[in-house]
């Protein structure tokens, strides 16, 4: 198996639409590097663990900006958002894994789902656990995973079941050791995640129009003020700027995919002015869509 190419491409709900595994063997590895972009805004139905292997890194995690250290990780839950970025100006790396508890807990009518997955993947109140190097049983939970990562990796003699029983390990160290009677979400919180997704829904089906803080806030029935706050809390930016982080991502995936002129694309993804397209497009990925297709 190896690593997988990590390309995340979400769908109009932001769902990843990249396959992790098979059916037989459903977990995909992952090492990134930050210096080739940014992990955007998503969420996959698998469960994922991610090591810090170099330099500091944000983690967006629904409701918080986390920023972990070479050696700390995170655990993330099924349909968790989250997203990655560098946190210094020294790019950092990762390795990630992205499994579906099946991998581990067999049927849902076995034990191994019941002891292992089921008070995790339930809980939807706790949608992550941070995982730091210095405090020892989170530190081996690390260690069992990055042994998981390097057997899949390496395709060590055996590495399915090398990996499967790391795996398991790593899990029944974070269940002897988290009290999930104590979310780390509060109802408003879900609340305001459950909201969040529903306006990123609206302008992921109408990004290509012309919108509005209001109509965004009306979609979900909040006034102006909820919304732009629900933005800067939940995604640390502002309504008009995620339309326009839209738009530009839905254009560089058309360059990628199409023969469409820029021109053309320009008008698909809601800009009226192509030269204005071009001076935006120019600021997020550092060249002309031209030269980005023929990059691509």
């Amino acid at each position: 198996m190896g690593l997988s190419v990590c390309n995340t491409v979400t769908d109009l709900h932001d769902q990843e639409l990249s396959k992790h595994g098979d059916a037989a063997f459903p977990i995909a590895c992952y090492a990134d590097d930050l210096c080739q972009g940014n992990v955007p805004w998503h969420w996959h139905e698998e469960w994922e663990i991610v090591l810090v292997t170099e330099g500091c890194l944000c983690f967006d995690l629904e409701n918080a900006r986390q920023t972990l250290a070479c050696g700390d990780g995170v655990f993330l839950n099924g349909k968790a958002m989250h997203a990655i970025q560098n946190s210094t100006q020294t790019p950092g790396k990762l390795h990630s894994a992205v499994f579906h508890p099946r991998l581990i807990g067999g049927s849902m009518d076995s034990v191994f789902w019941q002891t292992l997955v089921q008070p995790f993947y339930s809980n939807a109140a706790t949608r992550f656990l941070l995982l730091k190097q210095e405090i020892p049983w989170q530190k081996e939970v690390l260690r069992c995973f990055e042994a998981a990562w390097e057997a899949i990796a390496g395709e060590q003699d055996d590495f399915e079941n090398l990996a499967r029983y790391s795996l398991s390990k790593a899990v029944r160290g974070i269940l002897r050791n988290t009290d999930f009677s104590k979310s780390n979400l509060s109802e408003q919180e879900l609340t305001k995640i459950n909201r969040i997704r529903s306006m990123m829904e609206f302008i992921e089906f109408h990004y290509m129009e012309e919108l509005t803080v209001e109509q965004i806030a009306k979609s979900v029935s909040v006034s102006n003020s909820a919304c732009l706050r629900c933005f800067h809390e939940m995604l640390n930016t502002t309504p008009m700027q995620y339309v326009m982080e839209t738009r530009l991502k839905k254009a560089a995936a058309q360059l990628r995919a199409t023969n469409k002129s820029a021109k053309d694309i320009a008008l698909d993804c809601g800009f009226n002015d192509a030269s204005y397209f071009t001076k935006l497009f120019r600021l997020k990925y550092g060249c002309t869509p031209g030269n980005y297709r023929k990059s691509s």
